[in-house]
């Protein structure tokens, strides 16, 4: 899974000698190298950074990047078929192949010396094969006699490294048996040593000391300069800049606030499918690409590993990268490169290393007559569920202009890994109520406004004291309609707009809900694994209040007249506030 962040690292190289980001740590020749068995390469992850790499090379990007595989014939105990990685990789295009004898140093230091060289002159991505032997089994449960005749485990050992290394500085550097020998108890005594030492240090014991670096810590940033009347008249033009003025819905608002945050970090860049030059599937992204080139706002191949690898090796090189994922359902392909890399790299390096990002997921349900499940996914349960990882969901544009700006600022100076979720049914919503009252519509809040929408802050709407209807996303804007529908039965209503799922803010929600008689969650996720469940716990654990919550049923989404069948809707909502406060 480390393969396609290695080709994001090395597409980095090239991109940063345009456009130099504050933190950058390779140098301007560096080669990116990553290493791996043979079983992985038939892994779907190795296969999209190999695919990747090609597909980079054969267009001339520049990729300083070596694949090196270490092959010893086992997946643990599964046996790579003779000849496969040769016959598999050696005619990949876009990457150049050698192979060497990885028993024997001098060979293997030889090629590998000959293709650093050489993708270093080129910047074309190579792939260095070595023969290797597999000493002892592959962890220490792992008993390689079940599976491996006594024969040819013998043979293995007959063929160490170790000792083809002590021949060739017998051969060929003058030394004896002797010499050699004393060499290796000189480093055994000084590997026991250093063992000895590592083994004295203190451990972890409890779980304040496990979590402490799962958040990474924070850095030092030069401060940031808004963009001038100039610099902004430039980007966007005249007929934008009027446009600016007048309330737009959340599409317009988003893209807007991705050109300011453009020209005020130049280490910024956007990647995703067709980000570039459609300007994205719903028009999020449009002239980025024609404002700021196509090193900036990067059309990537169609495959969610690569984009979020991409995004994970810019970040390694002190970029920050906003990666668009095209659909929350698309994320799934790709979950466990956040998961299992992105948000892990703080916690395992002890907060030595971080890859802070953002990453933007149109999601969600409530479209309408569009795509069914594959297009419309009411679960963030394998989001909410990485330790560190921060989850935004606007409800509205305003709030996702400058929820968008905060995390930036979280992925810059604190190093998160932050994903937005855009609710994608409320890209071009305008009315709330009624046709043509633009109650959903908003002005776009310019950068020297000053407004912001902080980390954990949540938002209301009306001040009501009879019922505090808790939600996000498509939920506020259900709940705000049925909010005037119960305030007619004379039900006061306070709608409480989470905005961050992750990591939820619990004091805050209940500051927000406080003085109220009941609460109602209501959720656009499914039931099972949805934000609802942590806040009925939370509510319950918390407060003595009357609870009830209105989630998704257990489903994916329908297409055609039934597409919102198995979601809260308005009508809902307003019968179960009604039930939570009596009058059901």
């Amino acid at each position: 899974s480390h393969l396609p962040k290695a080709v994001g690292a090395a597409y980095s190289i090239a991109l940063a000698k345009r456009v130099r980001p504050e933190h950058q740590v390779l140098p301007d020749d560096a080669v990116v190298m990553c290493s791996f068995g043979d079983a992985s390469v038939n892994h779907a992850s190795a296969q999209a950074a190999f695919n990747t790499a090609g597909w980079c090379a054969h267009q001339g990007v520049r990729l300083p990047l070596v694949f090196v595989c270490e092959d010893n014939g086992l997946g643990i105990s599964v046996r790579t078929p003779t000849g496969w990685v040769e016959a598999t990789m050696s005619n990949r295009a876009g990457l150049d192949y050698a192979a060497c004898d990885g028993h024997d140093v001098a060979d293997t230091h030889r090629v590998a010396q000959r293709v650093v060289a050489e993708v270093r002159r080129t910047k074309r991505p190579a792939f260095l094969h070595l023969s290797c032997v597999r000493l002892f089994g592959h962890a220490g449960a792992d008993v390689e006699s079940v599976y491996r005749s006594q024969a040819e485990i013998d043979a293995e050992r007959a063929n160490d490294p170790l000792l083809h290394t002590a021949r060739l500085l017998v051969e060929h550097a003058g030394l004896t048996p002797a010499d050699v020998v004393a060499v290796y108890r000189g480093v055994d005594g000084e590997l026991r040593y250093r063992v000895d030492e590592a083994i004295s240090r203190p451990k972890l014991r409890t779980a304040e000391e496990v979590m402490a670096s799962i958040v990474p810590p924070r850095r030092a940033v030069a401060p940031t300069t808004r963009p001038t009347v100039d610099e902004r008249r430039a980007t966007f033009g005249a007929a934008e800049l009027r446009a600016m003025e007048q309330p737009q819905p959340m599409a317009k608002l988003i893209g807007w606030t991705l050109g300011d945050l453009m020209l005020q970090h130049p280490e910024i860049v956007v990647a995703g499918q067709d980000v570039g030059t459609k300007g994205g599937v719903y028009g999020v992204t449009q002239r980025l690409q024609q404002r700021f080139g196509p090193t900036r706002a990067i059309d990537t191949l169609l495959d969610e590993q690569s984009i979020l690898g991409l995004a994970i090796g810019l970040a390694h090189n002190g970029f920050v990268p906003i990666a668009e994922i095209q659909f929350l359902a698309y994320f799934h392909n790709a979950e466990d490169q956040l998961r299992g890399e992105a948000a892990t790299l703080p916690f395992f390096s002890a907060g030595q290393f971080a890859n802070p990002m953002v990453v933007r997921i149109p999601g969600l349900g409530y479209q309408r007559g569009f795509g069914g499940h594959f297009h419309n996914d009411n679960s963030l349960a394998v989001l909410r569920d990485v330790p560190g990882l921060i989850v935004a969901c606007p409800s509205n544009g305003l709030d996702a202009a400058l929820m968008l700006r905060e995390c930036v600022r979280l992925a810059d100076e604190e190093q998160r890994v932050v994903v937005f979720v855009e609710p994608i049914a409320r890209y071009t919503t305008r009315d709330l109520h009624a046709t043509d009252d633009g109650a959903w519509a908003h002005r776009y809040p310019l950068p020297r406004d000053g407004a912001t929408v902080r980390f954990g802050e949540v938002a209301t709407i009306g001040s009501g004291t009879d019922v505090a209807i808790v939600t996000y996303g498509n939920g506020t804007y259900l709940s705000a309609q049925a909010a005037r529908v119960l305030g007619e039965t004379g039900i006061d209503v306070r709608v409480v707009d989470l905005r961050w799922l992750a990591p939820l803010p619990v004091d805050e929600i209940l500051e927000a809900t406080g003085g109220c008689a009941a609460v109602l969650v209501v959720d656009e996720c499914r039931a099972t694994g949805s934000p609802s469940e942590q806040l009925m716990t939370m509510f319950a654990e918390r407060t003595e209040l009357p609870i009830a919550r209105l989630c998704a049923t257990d489903s994916f989404i329908a297409t055609g007249p039934a597409a919102a069948a198995t979601l809260p809707s308005r009508d809902s909502i307003v019968a179960a506030a009604l039930g939570v406060c009596g009058r059901g």
